[in-house]
């Protein structure tokens, strides 16, 4: 077995190179060594223990043989802070239709939810990741009609598919049916079973369908950033248009490590442990992808470099979540950027937003750098959140004569939730760097405050 470090924070010394004041006089970008990463591979590709939120977190564009370009995302997480539960986010982006499909699904304890068993923490085994059940057709209840006068002794029963011992609860709003909540997904269900909402008090005209969902990522034991399986099943929430993906992944080269350490200190050393009170961050940039995207029934064979990210430790929680935005960037030179800046505040045309840029050079060095992200006027408001997004950003960074654009490719991009909607949306990106004309794929990611009442 190769020798692998567990994650550890790294000491004062460590953070030294990171000069605040050297950026800000536009010296940068700053190189970091790779000797002074807080993330060690293999060891930190797997589950950590005692962390209270963990995401593995795949996007980009893949692409047909005849060109055909789709954007995508397959993540899964863990949230083990005040909500203890785990999610799924899925989505699919068909560019030349101009269709955009998406679901996230929320895995409840004890039965639908594991913190311990949902990703494999024991580096001496195979990495797994994994949420929902590939061979049980029951993952989340979709409401399809909420109904009027339903009481507390509203009851849900699962019937049909094969399976047995589903359990799953209402959520009563004001007589209406505003949530299931899928407490045991059950087992043996080998096609999706019939749900039937009754109320002896009286209430009537709701009506609920189950869903089939899951997300899977393996990779063999040594070195887990090479032939990982990804494979996930999306139910779209508004067309029920059922999308499966199928692909291979393998990181060319080493990884990129936000922020040059992949270590960001958050709260104060002593109010926990270094999960509790720092984010890890790293990403696999350059991952040769292939494998198969079927819509509908309809199979197209893809590939493409794609995007991962794995984080973990803190992150923000329920009653104080993270609002930010972030463009990430693959360069045709071979250059990798991501641009991250919080924005509490949300975003208005023309505003011009500080950030600070990490860039991974076709060597593998990784730099960090300040930089800007200039607001253009192409905003998106979403019909089911009604919050306004902006499908158009330049980012520059002077330093390297960086003058980036990056463009959504579809507007329409958001994973609407009740509680808290994002955009995660493909994209595309043309400019100059290093004096040189540039062009690339690309990723438009905005977490925003809704709007007010």
């Amino acid at each position: 077995m190769p020798f692998v470090r567990a994650l550890t924070s790294p000491g004062p010394d460590a953070l030294e190179p990171l000069n605040l004041d050297r950026l800000a006089a536009g010296i940068g970008p700053i190189p970091i060594p790779a000797e002074l990463s807080a993330i060690h591979l293999p060891a930190d590709h797997y589950r950590h223990t005692g962390a209270p939120t963990e995401w593995w977190w795949h996007v980009g564009t893949l692409k047909t043989a005849d060109g055909r370009v789709f954007g995508f995302e397959i993540n899964t997480a863990s949230y083990q802070d005040d909500r203890n539960i785990g999610f799924s986010q899925v989505m699919l982006t068909d560019v030349a239709n101009q269709q955009h499909y998406q679901r996230t699904v929320w895995f409840v304890p004890p039965q639908g939810y594991d913190p311990l068993g949902w990703a494999e923490s024991d580096v001496s085994k195979d990495w797994h990741v994994g949420l929902g059940s590939v061979s049980n057709c029951l993952s989340v209840i979709d409401v399809t009609a909420p109904g009027s006068g339903y009481s507390a002794k509203t009851m849900v029963e699962i019937v049909g598919g094969g399976g047995s011992q589903a359990v799953a609860y209402p959520q009563v709003t004001n007589g209406q049916i505003s949530g299931i909540v899928l407490v045991n997904p059950g087992r043996g269900y080998t096609s999706v079973p019939t749900v039937t909402i009754t109320d002896p008090g009286g209430g009537s005209g709701a009506s609920a369908t189950a869903v089939h969902s899951y997300v899977t990522m393996d990779a063999p034991w040594g070195d887990p950033t090479k032939n990982m399986a990804v494979t996930a099943l999306l139910v779209d929430v508004k067309a029920g248009t059922e999308i499966t993906f199928d692909l291979m992944m393998s990181q060319q080269g080493p990884p990129f490590r936000v922020l040059g350490f992949g270590l960001l200190p958050i709260l104060p050393p002593g109010q926990g442990t270094h999960l509790q009170t720092n984010n890890y961050y790293y990403s696999l940039t350059r991952l040769q992808a292939a494998g198969s995207i079927t819509i509908g029934g309809e199979r197209h064979d893809v590939a493409g470099m794609t995007w991962m990210d794995h984080q973990v430790g803190f992150f923000g929680n329920a009653a104080h979540p993270v609002q930010w935005i972030l463009q990430d960037m693959q360069l045709d030179n071979g250059w990798c950027i991501s641009n991250f800046s919080l924005s509490p505040s949300g975003l208005q045309p023309g505003q011009k937003v500080p950030s600070v840029a990490t860039l991974q050079g076709p060597d593998g060095t990784v730099y960090v750098d300040i930089a800007t992200a200039t607001v253009v006027a192409k905003p998106w408001p979403s019909p089911d959140s009604g919050i306004t997004y902006y499908m158009e950003l330049q980012v520059a960074i002077p330093s390297v004569q960086g003058q980036l654009t990056v463009t959504s490719l579809i507007d329409s991009q958001e994973f609407y939730n009740p509680t808290g909607s994002v955009y995660e949306g493909v994209a595309g990106v043309t400019g100059t760097f290093q004096g040189q004309t540039v062009s690339g794929t690309a990723w438009n990611e905005q977490a925003l405050p809704p709007p007010s009442p």
